[in-house]
């Protein structure tokens, strides 16, 4: 069950807007252990600086070496130097995101990256994924 955690009303009317709590959110969202956590963000963690990322530091490290809850982090902000993303901590996938509709297939390739899976389960997935589409293609 999606639950949106901006603090805002509207999930569909959100904008920026000065320094993000963004620590403070992350932390309501694991109280609740979930089973996959979505943090969609810049990457400026801000209020306090740096707070987000010590959250999901030691929430990775301490509170759930096993990974039992999913973290990913997508940003669709690009720095215009490198055209990289900035990351909330090196302990969660950070993904770029460009296009709104890829965001279900982002989410899913970013558990790939953490190192908790073998080569293999990315092949099923991918075989998987191929699958479907060619089944649409009918």
């Amino acid at each position: 069950i999606p639950l949106w955690l901006s603090g805002r009303t509207d999930a569909l009317l959100t904008y920026p807007y000065g320094p993000t709590p963004l620590g403070a959110r992350v932390l309501d969202a694991l109280e609740r252990r979930p089973d996959r956590l979505v943090i969609v963000s810049d990457g400026f963690d801000n209020a306090p600086p740096g707070l987000a990322g010590e959250v999901l530091r030691v929430w990775r490290g301490r509170l759930d070496p096993e990974g039992r809850t999913s973290v990913v982090h997508l940003n669709p902000v690009y720095e215009a130097e490198d055209f990289d993303v900035r990351r909330l901590a090196r302990e969660v996938p950070t993904v770029g995101v460009r296009d709104a509709e890829d965001l279900p297939a982002l989410v899913e390739l970013a558990q790939f990256t953490q190192g908790r899976t073998q080569a293999a389960d990315l092949w099923a997935h991918v075989g998987a994924r191929v699958r479907g589409f060619l089944r649409e293609e009918r």
